[in-house]
């Protein structure tokens, strides 16, 4: 058995912390492609080696990358966007639709934003700034994103996102 294993068995017994080995995942974080080891097993269990791993709602993969956990959230966003075309429909006042999507669908686009925005792609920002749009033009009509944001003091999620994550380049810290 590995000594870090052991380590954590003695470590977890001495705490009376048990580990459910057949809950445990294992994720090699690597960004080559290089042989892995055998498979890591523990009390005759064999622990399930994963790409990804959501821990406490964030989409991690092996590679460090934040692909799966943009396609995570956008999907979940998206799913909530048809709540929201359904409340137009009824005729909602586009206030309360606005409130809506700031209560219900914004969170799930900035939810643990410090751990993974410094690190997303141009592609990812504009997946995820794509789905504000669509909720914008849905209560609000068509109209310029930027232009539009900029008019009615509302910020792209991007720009909340850094003030977020770097408070003091935004605000004057005494």
């Amino acid at each position: 058995m590995d000594v870090n294993v052991t380590q954590l068995l003695n470590w977890s017994s001495n705490n009376h912390m048990n580990v459910n080995f057949k809950k445990t995942k294992e994720m090699i974080i690597n960004t080559s492609h290089c042989n892995f080891p055998d498979k890591l097993s523990v009390s005759d269990v064999e622990i399930e080696r994963v790409n990804v791993f959501k821990v406490l709602g964030v989409h991690i993969n092996q590679s460090l990358k934040w692909d799966d956990h943009v396609s995570a959230i956008c999907n979940k966003a998206a799913s909530r966007i048809y709540f929201l075309k359904q409340l137009t429909r009824s005729s909602v006042d586009p206030d309360d639709l606005y409130h809506f999507y700031t209560t219900v669908i914004r969170p799930i686009l900035e939810y643990a934003c410090p751990v993974w925005h410094s690190s997303l792609t141009v592609e990812h920002i504009n997946r995820i700034e794509a789905i504000q749009k669509s909720a914008f033009i849905i209560i609000f009509g068509s109209f310029d994103y930027l232009d539009f944001c900029s008019r009615n003091g509302l910020s792209t999620l991007h720009c909340t996102k850094d003030e977020i994550c770097w408070p003091d380049r935004f605000f004057k810290v005494y």
